[in-house]
């Protein structure tokens, strides 16, 4: 498992992890019946090892962030289905993978949302562009040389995975009804809740090496936003 390099500002620390390294069998020990059962439905063995690191990676990471043993760590689901810590619910964290690639985020004092894909060819990006991303977004996408599309296709799709994943609500939003771009800015999001208006901070960074990542930050929920607006570097989960 790696860190992550962020500027010391951001009170967001992320992890890379290597989901086809063998993990420590202390770790592994520390899966919970239902985390096993999970592990055991996966028809692949490459894919069923690749989710037993990636759960045993983010207990021993949480353990360490938190204090309590790996293997005592309890997790509760959210109504669209977001994990969080049972005890010490003000450590945030979320999980993505892509393919051997997982990605950890961990943040003390808000919602955190990550996603991580690994760059590959996109042929059906443009029919996935029309289902998912707003009508700028796609006019931006367009306008790109075709060499870059599938670059700036992945930016978008995981900026909008990592606020839909640190709002919690994940697919239950239209992902068209908010603006993320095609470009690795930094950004202030703004997304109709349930109980109002979530506005988020959200970065895009490369230093994980063949992948785009993405990492979103919940600053505030609630019946009114500021409008949206591009953020410097220190302001990003601060």
């Amino acid at each position: 498992m790696t860190t992550v390099q962020l500027p010391s500002s951001m009170h967001c620390r992320l992890w890379q992890v290597d989901l086809d390294a063998t993990p420590a069998p202390q770790a592994v020990a520390s899966l919970s019946e239902a985390e096993w059962e999970r592990a055991r439905r996966f028809v692949f063995k490459r894919d069923r090892n690749r989710f037993i690191a990636a759960h045993a990676a983010l207990r021993e990471t949480l353990s360490a962030q938190c204090g309590i043993p790996a293997s005592m760590l309890e997790f509760a689901l959210g109504p669209f289905g977001k994990p969080s810590l049972v005890e010490h619910g003000g450590l945030r964290f979320n999980l993505s993978h892509s393919q051997s690639l997982g990605l950890i985020a961990v943040c003390d004092d808000a919602e955190v949302g990550a996603d991580v894909e690994l760059l590959r060819p996109m042929p059906d990006a443009e029919a996935l562009a029309e289902t998912y991303f707003t009508a700028a977004e796609r006019r931006a996408l367009g306008a790109l040389p075709a060499e870059a599309r599938d670059r700036a296709f992945l930016c978008c799709w995981t900026r909008k995975e990592a606020c839909l994943k640190a709002t919690g609500m994940g697919l239950s939003v239209d992902t068209r009804s908010f603006e993320v771009g095609v470009a690795p800015d930094a950004r202030e999001v703004k997304i109709d809740a349930a109980d109002g208006v979530a506005r988020l901070a959200l970065s895009s960074f490369h230093d994980v090496q063949g992948a785009l990542c993405a990492v979103a930050r919940v600053l505030a929920c609630g019946p009114a936003a500021a409008a949206c607006r591009p953020l410097v570097d220190n302001e990003i989960y601060a």
